[in-house]
């Protein structure tokens, strides 16, 4: 990265796009360690969760911080609105809440050429399902984008571990297909559920529901 920032300018342009190759081509790799680790940890159990307190109001600068400059890049709307009903504070792991936000706004932006994408947190009183319950007071995090979506056949296989929507997705848009495998075994982890609704060529929502804890049980 230093090296592609050539701040002496002593490289040549072609020189500088090698260093940002190589750059590039790093952190692809560790993010892949990075998420083959997690996942061996979680199928084997030995995932340790960090409950704490999470100040749900310094969770919109957070995402902006990540994001910001991905939307501006793709000349993409962006935002983050938090509904009134949800208190200042709340208990979960935090560090696993960022990772599976981030790994839905990091696809919601890597599938989206046009439009926007949005981070919606808002609490309910429940949540029933065809697929889960969950009979209390709970809070929900849709990241909604006007992307490419997602056929009704595909979201069968998308949270499963190196799949992906088809190989022309893969070729396309790269990736490894781990992040939302990673994302749903987090989401049980921390007692909730992940889920998704989409249309092909209208875009895509995930929606993480988690346990609305306001004191640490």
């Amino acid at each position: 990265q230093i090296l592609s920032e050539d701040k002496n300018g002593t490289l040549q342009e072609e020189e500088v796009n090698y260093a940002n190759v190589i750059h590039s081509s790093g952190t692809d790799l560790l993010r892949l360690i990075n998420d083959i680790l997690d996942l061996s940890k979680v199928e084997s159990g030995q995932i340790q969760l960090d409950i704490s307190s999470i100040n749900a109001s310094e969770l919109p600068e957070i995402m902006y911080r990540y994001f910001a400059k991905t939307a501006e890049a793709k000349s993409l709307d962006f935002k983050v609105e938090i509904a009134p009903n949800v208190g200042d504070v709340f208990f979960s792991d935090e560090l696993r809440l960022h990772q599976i936000l981030r790994n839905l706004l990091s696809n919601a932006f890597k599938f989206t050429e046009r439009g926007e994408v949005s981070l919606s947190i808002y609490k309910l009183d429940s949540v029933s399902t065809p697929q889960f319950s969950m009979p209390y007071e709970t809070l929900a995090f849709a990241v909604r984008d006007t992307g490419i979506g997602i056929t009704e056949e595909q979201q069968q296989v998308i949270f499963e571990a190196f799949k992906q929507a088809d190989g022309a997705t893969a070729r396309k848009y790269g990736g490894t297909g781990l992040g939302l495998s990673i994302s749903l075994q987090f989401a049980k982890l921390l007692g909730g559920e992940l889920v998704v609704e989409s249309e092909p060529g209208k875009g895509s929502t995930f929606t993480l529901y988690l346990p609305y804890q306001t004191e640490y049980v």
